[in-house]
């Protein structure tokens, strides 16, 4: 039961948070196939009719832009790899919002998820839409997801505070309803750094958060959920996203107790 129930919470904290940074990280990846060829959506070339400038800069919000973005475990081995396509970006009400397409592939199983989510953007914030993104992940179907949209400010500056982010994952397991809650808190701009991936070099400025999940099970004995409190307690989860207001996201690491556990970044742009 402590082996089971750690072992489950440790891969929902990875999963959730690396979602949160608009790529997901599988404990297995990527595959011998070329990234993205099981996608069949075309592209739709149709730019924005109006909307801010500052948006249109921004890699995900350019019409057909390709992104290949890879993760890694805290020993350096590759673990997913995935292709996204932005579909089309349009304005609306004001806003502009660009819808991707994506296939993320497994390297233990060579799996494929088929992925569509969106992006939007005012001109001073990106907002990431993980329900959206959640959703395209979760083993039930049926499973309900309230989340909160992800901010990433485009004039963003050393020392500032950004929003915190929560959301719930809910679904039924034979009648009975299991919740999963994250919060992602104390996200802070630490400061400007300089990163090269294979894709490039940016000017970033390094963006430091916490995570909190809460995990409760069907059937969950007092026992257990003490049990789970404890781990909780003592399992310190951190995550660092580097972020070029000139690009979007570059690269993203996770840790647990100081201690690497996993890194995404992207190898590859096309515009």
């Amino acid at each position: 039961m402590y082996k089971t129930t750690f072992h489950t919470k440790k891969k929902v904290m990875r999963h959730l948070l690396l979602i949160a940074v608009l790529w997901t990280a599988c404990n297995n990846t990527a595959s011998t196939n070329k990234p993205g060829k099981q996608l069949t959506a075309a592209i739709t070339e149709d730019k924005p009719d109006a909307g801010p400038a500052a948006c249109n800069k921004l890699i995900f919000f350019e019409p057909g832009a390709e992104i290949i973005t890879k993760s890694y475990d805290g020993a350096g081995k590759e673990i997913s790899c995935q292709f996204t396509k932005i579909v089309s970006v349009k304005n609306e009400g004001g806003m502009t919002v660009a819808y991707a397409e994506a296939s993320d592939t497994t390297r233990a199983n060579n799996h494929v998820s088929n992925m569509k989510y969106s992006y939007k953007c005012d001109g001073k914030t990106i907002y990431f839409d993980m329900a959206s993104m959640l959703r395209a992940h979760a083993q039930d179907p049926n499973a309900t997801i309230e989340a909160s949209m992800v901010e990433y400010p485009i004039a963003v500056s050393a020392g500032q505070t950004l929003p915190d982010a929560t959301g719930t994952m809910s679904f039924e397991r034979k009648g009975k309803k299991t919740n999963m809650k994250y919060r992602y808190k104390e996200r802070k701009v630490d400061g400007k750094e300089k990163v090269t991936t294979p894709a490039g070099s940016w000017d970033c400025y390094k963006i430091s958060n916490q995570v909190d999940v809460e995990v409760d099970f069907p059937g969950m004995s007092d026992k257990a959920k003490q049990m789970m409190q404890t781990m909780t307690n003592q399992m310190k989860s951190t995550g660092i996203t580097w972020f070029s207001p000139d690009f979007g996201i570059v690269k993203f690491e996770l840790f647990q107790n100081a201690k690497l556990v996993s890194r995404t970044e992207i190898i590859s742009v096309k515009r």
